[in-house]
């Protein structure tokens, strides 16, 4: 019996001891990134660029806030840690110029707060920026790129790495480079018998249809709406003769080829 007492206690003795070790916490430097995107979202080799598709959001919005997680690495502590977020310059690539240009403060966004902290007892924060939807935007997108920068108390400890096709590094957890454009894809349902209703497809017909009908444009891409025969059906007839009453007449892309819905929407 004295025995198994003797071995209980060392048993415990060692027990004790590694949950001490494992109780044992972080206590070297702290740092901050970008939160991680959604992969299914973001490919990998794109993995600090957020597309913004306005052409999905309705015509009459004109402002809309994100939000970008920032993340700590390392201890909370009991005071705010702060630290700067700037706007750093947009690279295009050589093939995309005349396409794409470089976002304004004011034109495509709102000024926003650079100054940011880590609040105390806290892991994250959030940036937020206000983008702004303009007329040029039908044309060409625009960039804006919004870098992190260390701080005495928060430093770049961390980041994931992707290297181009011309073996240059990039950390892409320490900057997010936000895409803005009105593309609105084709629907997966915007085949076959529905050209008879709505014609050939074009980006501008589509949004033309979601703005005059008032068709929530998520609902729009939705596989749902595609099997509402009867309501495309009335769409198109409808578009049709509102089509006819404009003038000057609603033009496609080109500027020059008159919108028109399909043939079985002509009466």
């Amino acid at each position: 019996m004295k025995r198994i007492l003797i071995i209980t206690a060392m048993a415990a003795s060692l027990f004790c001891s590694g949950c001490q070790k494992d109780l044992d916490t972080y206590e070297g430097e702290s740092g901050i990134y970008f939160d991680h995107m959604d992969k299914a979202i973001q490919p990998l080799l794109r993995a600090d660029t957020i597309p913004f598709a306005w052409g999905q959001i309705a015509g009459d919005i004109l402002e809309q806030k994100i939000s970008l997680q920032i993340d700590l690495i390392g201890n909370v502590a009991d005071h705010d840690r702060k630290f700067q977020v700037t706007v750093a310059e947009s690279i295009i690539p050589e093939a995309l110029k005349g396409e794409m240009q470089v976002a304004v403060e004011g034109v495509d966004y709102l000024p926003f707060e650079t100054e940011c902290m880590i609040p105390a007892n806290e892991v994250s924060t959030n940036l937020e920026i206000t983008l702004l939807r303009t007329e040029a935007l039908q044309t060409e997108s625009r960039i804006l790129t919004v870098e992190l920068h260390e701080s005495d108390e928060l430093k770049f400890l961390y980041s994931r790495e992707i290297v181009d096709k011309n073996d240059n590094r990039r950390r892409i957890d320490l900057q997010r480079v936000i895409v803005m454009d009105e593309t609105l894809p084709r629907p997966d349902w915007w085949w076959g018998d529905i050209n008879n209703i709505f014609g050939d497809y074009s980006m501008k017909k589509a949004i033309t249809i979601c703005d005059v009908m008032e068709i929530d444009r998520q609902e729009w891409l939705s596989d749902d709406f595609g099997q509402q025969t009867s309501r495309i059906r009335f769409i198109g007839q409808h578009m049709q003769r509102w089509l006819d009453e404009q003038n000057p007449p609603v033009c496609e892309e080109d500027g020059e080829t008159p919108m028109e819905m399909g043939p079985d929407s002509q009466y």
